[in-house]
Order: structure tokens, then sequence, then C-alpha cells
């Protein structure tokens, strides 16, 4: 795909599209202003939302997971106990 840059899909870093809002939250809560600044201010309204992960809650959203999960690496240096639902 023409301007696409795949670099960004193979950031390093804890945190991944597979990863739960909530359980990442829990041991990196300045997390959520990188989601109010990326999905807007209204991201959690939904209280699902936070039980989904990042790439579902990106595409919910029609934006992109990787620049999502490239600034949570940034902010985000322990990861969740567990990665997806189950």
């Amino acid at each position: 795909m023409a301007g696409h840059n795949d670099k960004h899909h193979h950031e390093p870093g804890v945190v991944t599209g597979k990863m739960i809002v909530q359980d990442l939250l829990q041991v990196c809560p300045q997390a959520e202003a990188i989601f109010k600044k990326h999905l807007g201010e209204r991201v959690f309204c939904i209280p699902a939302m936070k039980t989904e992960a990042i790439e579902f809650v990106a595409a919910m959203n029609d934006y992109h997971e990787y620049i999502l999960v490239a600034e949570l690496n940034e902010i985000c240096k322990i990861a969740p106990e567990k990665v997806g639902h189950f």
C-alpha cells in the first residue's frame, strides 16, 4: 500500500494490541490520557470499552492500533500479567 510504513507494526515494547484496556490501566494509569487523546474524551463512556483489547477499541473508533500502541509504549513500562481475554 502506497505510503504505508510497516515499521509501526513492529515497535518494541511491553504493550501490544492484544492487551485488554482495563488490564493495562491497572499497571499504567497514565495510559488513560493516551486513549482519550487519540480516541476522544468520551472513549470510556461505554464501560465495555475497558474490557476489550486495544486492537478492538481502536477498530471500533476507526483508528490505527499501531499509533496507540506506539505511544502507550512510550509511557507504559510494565506489562499486565495477562494478555487478552484468556
